[in-house]
C-alpha cells in the first residue's frame, strides 16, 4: 500500500492507495482541478457546498464513463457475433465453392475421358477413310454395316417424307394458282 502527500485545494491530504505514486497525485490533481472549476464558476458557494458539487459532477462523469463503456462492451459483442456469423456464412459459402470445384474436376476428367475416346474413333475412321483412299479393302464389321445400312434407309424414308410434303405443297400451290386464275378471268369478264 502506497501512502502519498497529496494538496486539494490548498489543504494537504495523505492518501492511501494500491495504485502507484504517480497514479494517486494524478487522481489528487483531477480533484483539485474540478474543485477549482467550481469555485471559479460559483465563488459564493461555501467549501464544503463546492466540494459536494465537485463529487456529484465526478460521479457524474464517472456514470456516463461507465455507461459508455457497456455502450461499448455491447458493441464489442455485437460485432463478435456479426463476425461470428459472417465468418460461419463465409465458410459455407467457401465449402460451397470447394464442392463446385469438385465436381467442375469430375466433370474436366470425365470430359477428358470422352475425348480422347472421341480421339481415338476418328484415328479409327482416319485410317478407314485413308486405306480406302488408297485402295485397301476396308475392314467394317457386320454390326458395323447393319448401323450404316439402318441410317442409309432412315435418310432414305426422310427424304421420301420430304419429296412427298414438296409435292403436297406444289399441288396445292397449282390449285391455288388455278383459282386464283379463274378468278381473274371472271374479274376480267364483268370489266368488260
Amino acid at each position: 500500500m502506497n501512502k502519498v502527500s497529496v494538496k486539494i485545494d490548498g489543504v494537504e491530504y495523505q492518501i492511501m492507495g494500491e495504485k502507484n505514486e504517480a497514479e494517486i497525485v494524478k487522481v489528487g490533481k483531477f480533484i483539485d482541478n474540478e474543485l477549482k472549476k467550481i469555485s471559479k464558476a460559483a465563488p459564493s458557494l461555501s467549501k464544503i457546498n463546492a466540494a459536494i458539487l465537485t463529487s456529484v459532477n465526478i460521479a457524474d462523469k464517472l456514470f456516463d464513463s461507465n455507461a459508455e463503456i457497456e455502450d461499448l462492451k455491447n458493441r464489442i459483442d455485437e460485432i463478435e457475433v456479426n463476425y461470428s456469423t459472417k465468418s460461419v456464412d463465409i465458410e459455407k459459402e467457401f465449402d460451397s465453392v470447394l464442392a463446385k470445384l469438385e465436381e467442375a474436376e469430375k466433370k474436366v476428367e470425365t470430359l477428358g475421358k470422352k475425348v480422347i475416346v472421341l480421339e481415338h474413333e476418328l484415328e479409327q475412321k482416319d485410317e478407314i477413310i485413308k486405306n480406302s483412299v488408297e485402295g485397301k479393302p476396308q475392314v467394317i464389321s457386320d454390326e458395323e454395316s447393319a448401323r450404316k445400312i439402318k441410317s442409309l434407309e432412315l435418310k432414305i424414308k426422310e427424304m421420301e417424307n420430304k419429296i412427298a410434303v414438296a409435292e403436297s405443297m406444289a399441288t396445292e400451290f397449282q390449285n391455288k394458282a388455278y383459282n386464283i386464275q379463274l378468278n381473274y378471268e371472271a374479274l376480267k369478264k364483268n370489266m368488260e
